[in-house]
């Protein structure tokens, strides 16, 4: 099953329509109870497979976390921006940069949200005390401790996924005998010379 290679089963065709990667996150709040754990859907944004997701917690005490952030397959530093970006999209060197927000993420009040966005209405973001952003690198098998107790955030592992169409079209051979007949046609007009026959009529 690849992209533009769809996988036949007698009249149904599966179709690859994207892939990605899905960080494995575990977050422990600040009584050490695991709140959330698992392989999250990161999406690419460009050739590289550089991916952007989000993290939710709504169940840690004693505040909800919210991680946001970006998956590199092959993880490099670029000295030009002074930022990290993918070198390549097979995870050669994989590492997870996130943001934390902690406070209230939306999900109590029944409004539905998208497991791709953090509702940032209720929430602030994580400070230093220097006053930048908090922002935790993690690469597969490490752990941060999250500053005031709030609990502490795992990238256990890498996992991919995949976004598969399963169709039928029973009328596909009717439509493309149609198709192919009309270019018959078509051709037919272009190619054969027409004949013309001239009669003269005169009256005795």
């Amino acid at each position: 099953l690849r992209v533009n290679h769809p996988l036949t089963i007698g009249d149904t065709d599966v179709f690859l329509i994207g892939h990605g990667y899905a960080p494995v996150i575990t977050i422990r709040d600040g009584n050490g109870d695991k709140v959330a754990s698992g392989p999250t859907v990161f999406l690419p944004v460009n050739q590289s497979f550089q991916s952007i997701g989000v993290v939710k917690a709504p169940d840690a005490q004693p505040t909800q976390i919210g991680l946001e952030g970006e998956f590199y397959p092959t993880v490099a530093f670029s000295k030009e921006t002074g930022s990290y970006y993918s070198l390549l999209g097979k995870p050669l060197d994989p590492m997870v940069s996130m943001l934390v927000y902690t406070g209230d993420l939306g999900m109590d009040t029944g409004r539905p949200q998208s497991v791709y966005a953090l509702d940032k209405g209720g929430v602030e973001m994580l400070k230093k005390p220097n006053g930048a952003p908090y922002r935790i690198d993690l690469r597969p098998g490490q752990t941060v401790t999250l500053p005031d107790g709030i609990g502490t955030v795992s990238f256990d592992g890498l996992e991919e996924w995949n976004k598969i169409q399963v169709s039928q079209t029973p009328g596909k051979w009717i439509a493309l005998a149609g198709v192919v007949l009309a270019l018959i046609g078509l051709l037919g007009s272009l190619f054969i010379r027409p004949r013309r026959v001239w009669v003269c009529a005169r009256r005795e």
